[in-house]
């Protein structure tokens, strides 16, 4: 699946919105068996907020600015991102963010977040991940960092989605909530998968719903046409479908020295801005 061509990304503008809105809708890359449903998560009037966030985006950049999220890493920023959407979203109430459980003085795991959508309870954990596999084994997916691997995610999102029933986090949550065992547990998985044909079949846990790109070793793989131009993707822009301006738009020529990292094929539309529309992971874990 390729989530940017969705005419959704055609009428965002900000950057920001658009990351958040991602957060918010994007397939998640596998089955948690844990997912939150998006019709939660966006609540009833959720779209109709975002396009107004988007025409007056100024409390969302002071909210990330002063929270220090543009200077971090991805998995911090998507958090503030989610933050921000749980103390202003129509339908939620904020309960607790970042909240530690503790065991004999020592941390045995934090909440991401604890918040009310409509009249449920939810502990909720995020992940924003983006791995690459020359097949469609779910063992074989890794990140640019080539520690980073899913099958090991996988395994850490159940174990943060089993803090609640730990006995160490009662009195945590009996001050919190009326009683525990209305708390729920759910993931808000987000990122893709890249493999080399960007259109793989892949089977559970796999999404085969998900987000997908192109997963390249050796440029020589790819076919590029004279025509074709490209933004290179910083850290902190992969989480939504790209929209940028003229001169952040580079050629082959210039993507082709790139060993390592993320970079959108993108068209110009009529807006002049120019739109991703397919996504791809160059790893050098292999070869040059």
């Amino acid at each position: 699946m390729n989530y940017a061509s969705d005419a959704l990304w055609w009428r965002l503008k900000k950057t920001i919105v658009r990351d958040l809105v991602s957060l918010l809708t994007a397939p998640p890359p596998w089955i948690s068996s844990a997912e939150l449903p998006v019709s939660i998560l966006l609540g009833d009037d959720g779209f109709r907020f975002l396009l107004s966030l988007d025409e007056k985006p100024d409390d969302l950049y002071l909210f990330l600015k002063k929270h220090g999220a543009y200077h971090t890493h991805l998995g911090v920023y998507a958090e503030r991102l989610l933050h921000y959407w749980f103390l202003h979203a129509p339908h939620s109430r904020l309960i607790a963010h970042n909240l530690p459980v503790q065991n004999n003085q020592r941390t045995i795991g934090v909440f991401d977040f604890i918040v009310q959508l409509n009249n449920q309870i939810f502990h909720l954990e995020l992940a924003c991940k983006y791995y690459a596999s020359q097949s469609d084994k779910t063992e074989s997916f890794i990140g640019l960092n080539k520690a980073d691997r899913l099958i090991d995610k996988m395994h850490k999102i159940r174990q943060q989605l089993a803090l609640s029933t730990q006995p160490a986090a009662e009195s945590v949550l009996k001050n919190l909530i009326p009683e525990s065992s209305q708390l729920q547990h759910a993931s808000i998985i987000r990122g893709m998968l890249f493999t080399p044909s960007a259109s793989q079949h892949f089977q559970l846990p796999l999404n085969p719903l998900c987000w997908q790109g192109r997963h390249i070793e050796n440029w020589a793989e790819f076919e590029s046409q004279t025509h074709n131009r490209f933004y290179v993707l910083d850290h902190l822009s992969f989480i939504s479908p790209v929209r940028v301006s003229s001169n952040a738009i580079v050629n082959f020529n210039q993507i082709k020295q790139i060993r390592q990292g993320m970079i959108a094929l993108v068209q110009q539309r009529n807006d002049g801005y120019w739109y991703e529309v397919e996504r791809i992971m160059k790893t050098s874990h292999n070869c040059n």
